[in-house]
């Protein structure tokens, strides 16, 4: 079990667009976990990160509409992970979708802009 309290304190650290690229690439590690079958163990704790992640963004971001919508989102897979989890369309559809946040976080991020990337 991971050690929350010390992911949260580190992830405090970090300047607002590397938080939303820590969480672009907790999204992109569910995609790709989505698809595995290891997925019934590590999926939970990729969405328990993500939520964490997400919670500790939204107390200091005015980004809010967005990552409420996907905030709904892993909270739903979370609450049914038994049901779904074994189900392999409804985790390759977890994974596109988990994807194309990953994507859409990352560009919220600034990360990749090629002032962040010279600076």
């Amino acid at each position: 079990m991971p050690n929350w309290s010390a992911i949260e304190a580190s992830f405090l650290n970090l300047p607002h667009a590397q938080q939303l690229g820590e969480l672009a690439a907790t999204l992109a590690r569910l995609n790709s976990w989505s698809q595995k079958s290891a997925s019934l163990e590590v999926v939970p704790v990729l969405l328990d990160e993500s939520l964490l992640y997400l919670s500790l963004i939204q107390r200091e971001s005015q980004i809010n509409s967005e990552l409420d919508q996907l905030q709904g989102l892993l909270q739903g897979w979370k609450q049914n992970w038994l049901n779904i989890g074994n189900n392999s369309h409804e985790t390759a559809n977890i994974a596109d979708i988990a994807f194309t946040w990953s994507q859409r976080v990352l560009n919220m991020s600034g990360l990749l802009t090629s002032e962040s990337m010279s600076a």
